[in-house]
């Protein structure tokens, strides 16, 4: 199933995605010449742009994903709900997610402790309600433990080497509760096969994968996750994958 949901702000998320990608891009080109420059290397106002990006993306999933997947908006309206925001940067979208469900804790994980210690700044910035719902944790993908914890997971699939990915995906199956769901940002399916090569190129060059909509819908399914849907953001632009582990009221 898929559905479409532009927005403005989608569309400004989209816009400053993509400062952050030709700020990446930048830094990938220096690293050609023999010099340092990756994420971890990016300075502070690239990791806040990404993290302003990542702010529109949680009020898209509030407002349009959620809303769209049955049963999630009332498990999330419960006192008690766990969102876990996986890569999560400055907590931009988890502060987000934590204003759209004020009975919700979120708990955003990052394997980055300077991006964390921004996080910390401006959720002590922000003073809400809601940033005092918001938990940090430096903590890998990878090492996600625990068991039929969390109502909604984001993950962020472009961000994750392969290699992670593929460590990742049974345990964050594993830490969603029976009848939740996951949301996966994923880049689009490219049809011409010179242009599906080149994006798995690039996204492999900046650390990431060579995932698309269509390939992580068939690994969510081969997880036994179901009732799979894709939601397209802005015309080339991600892709929001969403799959419900079964059991209880599901």
């Amino acid at each position: 199933m898929r559905v479409k949901y532009p927005d403005g702000a989608t569309n400004r998320s989209a816009a400053q995605a993509r400062l952050s990608s030709l700020h990446q891009a930048v830094a990938a080109a220096a690293r050609d010449q023999g010099q340092t420059g990756g994420w971890a290397d990016q300075d502070d106002e690239v990791l806040r742009n990404q993290g302003r990006a990542s702010a529109g993306t949680g009020r898209a999933i509030a407002g349009k994903v959620v809303p769209a997947l049955p049963g999630l908006t009332d498990r999330l309206d419960a006192q008690g709900s766990r969102i876990l925001d996986v890569g999560t940067g400055i907590a931009a979208l988890a502060l987000a997610l934590a204003e759209a469900f004020p009975r919700a804790e979120v708990v955003g994980i990052d394997v980055m402790e300077r991006v964390l210690g921004l996080a910390r700044e401006d959720l002590a910035e922000a003073g809400t309600e809601a940033s005092g719902r918001v938990t940090l944790r430096h903590a890998d993908v990878v090492d996600v433990a625990e068991q039929a914890a969390y109502d909604l997971v984001w993950l962020p699939a472009p961000f994750l080497a392969e290699a992670a990915l593929t460590q990742a995906m049974p345990r964050l199956a594993e830490a969603l509760k029976p009848g939740a769901w996951v949301v996966v940002g994923t880049n689009p399916a490219a049809t011409a096969p010179l242009r599906r090569a080149v994006a798995d190129w690039h996204a492999v060059r900046n650390g990431g994968n060579a995932y698309d909509a269509d390939r992580m819908t068939k690994t969510l399914t081969a997880y036994g996750l179901r009732n799979v849907r894709q939601f397209p953001t802005v015309p080339g632009g991600p892709v929001l994958v969403a799959a419900q582990r079964i059991g209880g009221d599901s």
